[in-house]
């Protein structure tokens, strides 16, 4: 059996381990019905049925699309400058986009660049087998670590190549995938492509039963956003130009304890800066509303983004950033970075390099599996800090604060370390197309 486009659809044995992964998702799903109507109530209700490969209207099922599937936040904007060089490479390539995650979605939409945008199914057998046949595309591309058993056996079964694309596997997944061994290994022999990050990665994924032939290691997707494509999007905005009239650092993407952490070091910064303001940032949009309140309980004075927007707030020592999108507006304003997830093991870090575009001097703590290579790099290069402690920050923070040419220097290096990966997208872009082409020409 063949797809349309002349690839051979991929109807091999698969192990028990797959029908047992089928059975739980379908039990799973089935026992889930009856609670859908109090799932609507929560943040996984917005665009319900897009979880059940329901296509947004109006969308055109017979484009044949690449299909790119990214995770959250993150991943999308990794996406941005992929989508870009691939419709520069071929003109007129319809792109869909899907995500894991509403504010993902969301984000997809605004900036992406992509055709569609909308949430990928549960993976469940019978719902990816019914959206790849409904949007036939002309390959699934996964960004980073997106490995989706039934969603890849459906694209395999199809004859639809699929390519992973700046993928990462940190030695928490390597180890957590391991304890599944014959699904993973049985998943990755569907794969066609492994563009990874780093040859590490390509270690990891090679020893949990990807094929060494496919595997090839391309570079950092995420090294490829640039500057030039972010502004700000209120331009009558006064909070950028208010904010920029004083130091200010930000702690962004943190998780629980890392506002604890960065207040903490703050107290120490206000001592000898009372004018530095600190914009905080939480990953996530459920924790908004604790953060806040965290600051109350410490009696900072503090100002949240979505109930002073267009208004100067002089008092605040703090500004929380409650909205999801807007950090890359603030951050060529910043005089430096923290970047959260870095205080828990169980996160490993989160993107790195986007301090580093806008050439900010940038700083993390000691767990950085999930963006090792970057981190890598940038602390290589003397453009980064690693820190493990509030007294370490703070001692960061200071430096730069007295020694502006200091924060100039490392700033500079790394931007450098990112304009040295900026044809990243389009090598991946490259691959990608080629790929296309190879699918459609195989006998």
């Amino acid at each position: 059996m063949a797809n349309e486009q002349g690839r051979p659809s991929q109807q091999t044995a698969l192990p028990f381990s797959y029908a047992l992964y089928d059975a739980l998702g379908l039990t799973l799903t089935l026992a889930a019905v009856p609670l859908l109507p109090l799932v609507k109530l929560t943040k996984w209700g917005a665009h319900l049925g897009e979880r059940f490969g329901r296509l947004p209207a109006p969308v055109d099922e017979h484009l044949a699309p690449l299909w790119i599937h990214a995770a959250s936040v993150g991943e999308v904007l990794a996406a941005e400058p992929l989508i870009r060089e691939l419709k520069e490479q071929r003109p007129g390539l319809p792109v869909f986009l899907t995500t894991t995650s509403v504010p993902g979605r969301e984000a997809g939409a605004h900036r992406s660049g992509a055709d569609a945008v909308f949430l990928a199914p549960l993976d469940v057998g019978w719902l990816t087998d019914r959206i790849v046949q409904r949007i036939r595309p002309r390959a699934l591309v996964l960004i980073e670590t997106e490995l989706w058993p039934a969603l890849i056996r459906s694209a395999a079964r199809s004859g639809v190549p699929v390519i992973m694309v700046s993928g990462r596997v940190s030695s928490r997944s390597a180890a957590r995938y391991a304890r599944v061994g014959k699904l993973v290994a049985a998943m990755l022999q569907q794969v066609d492509l492994f563009l990874m990050q780093s040859a590490v990665d390509a270690e990891r994924i090679c020893a949990l039963g990807a094929p060494a032939e496919k595997v090839r290691v391309i570079g950092n997707l995420k090294f490829a956003r640039q500057a030039s494509t972010v502004v700000v999007q209120d331009p009558g905005d006064a909070w950028v130009k208010w904010l920029a009239e004083g130091p200010l650092l930000v702690a962004a993407s943190t998780h629980s304890g890392e506002e604890e952490l960065a207040l903490q070091a703050m107290a120490r910064v206000w001592q000898r800066h009372p004018n530095a303001r600190l914009l905080l940032a939480p990953r996530r949009p459920e924790r908004f509303n604790a953060v806040a309140g965290l600051l109350r309980h410490h009696g900072i004075r503090a100002v949240r983004r979505s109930q002073a927007r267009g208004q100067r707030a002089e008092f605040a020592q703090v500004i929380l950033l409650d909205t999801v999108g807007e950090l890359p507006n603030f951050l060529p304003i910043a005089t430096a970075v923290f970047v959260g997830g870095t205080f828990d093991a169980k996160v490993g870090g989160h993107n790195v390099l986007e301090p580093a575009v806008f050439g900010k001097p940038v700083a993390f703590g000691p767990h950085t599996d999930h963006v090792a290579e970057a981190a890598k790099h940038l602390l290589a290069a003397r453009a980064a800090e690693q820190v493990h402690s509030a007294e370490d920050l703070a001692a960061h923070w200071e430096r730069l604060l007295r020694h502006p040419e200091l924060a100039r220097e490392m700033g500079l290096r790394g931007r450098e370390v990112v304009a040295g990966q900026r044809d990243v997208a389009a090598r991946y872009a490259a691959e990608i197309c080629r790929c296309i082409e190879e699918g459609r020409t195989s006998p």
